[in-house]
């Protein structure tokens, strides 16, 4: 009895946030007059900024983690936290839409990719985000840690996998783009960024019954906005970087239907100091793709940065690292080939509708 009333509880809960997005996209121009804009002026705070912003569309967890263990070598974990607000005139409903919870769990090794989808309302208690301590969660799956997010406590569990991981790290969170404001389009469309990607890694994961110690690194980020994309633009790939040498590196590249893709990145030095880097001098080349049954995905990518003496082949730890979720993308561990050695993830959204 208690699986069938989960079963139509997930149901229930999916048919909503399917509604949902049918009704009210990201980025459509209705949401004026409901949600504030990424601002230039916003002064990113902490810890107020690792909570809630319920004047913005919407906003993200998102905690990767590049691993290694003795039985099922380098692997990868991704745990992620969406929160979307519904618009003010919906919220005055007798059922309370006023904003819908989404949460991905992914372990990913060279054999094996198992992930999970779960929905929430928050009006139900079973998802959200609090401060003093710091803990975000939805049903059993949660992030906690101090208000400085200093050190973070990841736990989750699915299908064929589970896994507990405590983060540290003792550097200050990173601002993405100019002091936190990460422009997307040529046209103003923008969010508020900022990432952790100093954390040190040690926990156990666990897979298909067999329970292992992994250490390793992991990356945090946060953002929020509520006019991603334009109307031009269909979808984004993202890629963090753990290399070698201690620095770090992010870059995006949000693709539009002319083909100008919109580029950013930041490199980040060992000592936590950031450096914003110029689209112009970022080359971005797709070097191989697979095919799924509705179209392709670049899964190795060749990624140029000259003024850094950078020349990376980026390749993944398994091609088969598909999320067929409730909105599909792709995303897993990536390592890098050549000169330059590192681990790290990359993200891609907005194939499935538009093909490549």
């Amino acid at each position: 009895m208690i699986l069938v009333l989960t079963f139509i509880r997930n149901l229930l809960l999916s048919l909503t946030v399917f509604i949902f997005i049918l009704i009210d996209p990201i980025g459509a121009d209705t949401q004026s007059k409901y949600f504030k804009k990424a601002l230039s002026d916003y002064q990113i705070k902490f810890p107020q900024d690792h909570g809630e912003h319920k004047n913005f569309k919407v906003e993200w967890w998102y905690v990767t983690a590049n691993l290694s263990s003795e039985i099922f070598g380098e692997l990868g974990v991704q745990w992620t936290l969406f929160k979307n607000e519904l618009a003010q005139s919906d919220k005055k409903t007798s059922w309370d839409l006023s904003s819908f919870w989404m949460a991905h769990s992914a372990i990913t090794t060279k054999k094996h990719h198992f992930y999970e989808e779960r929905f929430a309302r928050k009006n139900m208690g079973l998802a959200g985000v609090t401060l003093s301590p710091f803990k975000a969660w939805i049903d059993n799956w949660s992030a906690s840690g101090d208000n400085e997010l200093k050190k973070l406590t990841i736990k989750s569990n699915g299908k064929n996998f589970s896994y507990k991981l405590e983060l540290e790290t003792q550097f200050s969170p990173v601002l993405q783009g100019k002091n936190g404001f990460s422009v997307k389009s040529s046209t103003g469309n923008a969010s508020h960024y900022y990432s952790q990607p100093f954390y040190s890694v040690k926990g156990w994961v666990e897979i298909k019954g067999i329970k292992e110690k992994v250490k390793g690194l992991a990356w945090l980020d946060r953002e929020w906005s509520s006019d991603l994309l334009s109307e031009n633009q269909v979808g984004w790939d993202w890629l963090s970087i753990h290399l070698e040498s201690g620095n770090k590196l992010m870059l995006f590249q949000v693709r539009e239907k002319d083909g100008n893709n919109f580029v950013s990145g930041s490199w980040i030095n060992k000592d936590g100091s950031k450096q914003v880097l110029s689209a112009k001098k970022i080359s971005i080349k797709e070097l191989k793709s697979k095919s799924y049954i509705w179209g392709k995905i670049p899964v190795k990518w060749q990624v140029d940065i000259p003024e850094k003496s950078l020349y990376l082949t980026i390749t993944p730890l398994n091609e088969n690292s598909f999320m067929d979720t409730l909105v599909p993308y792709w995303e897993g561990p990536v390592k890098l080939l050549g000169k330059d050695k590192g681990v790290g993830y990359l993200e891609m959204t907005g194939y499935k509708k538009y093909g490549n």
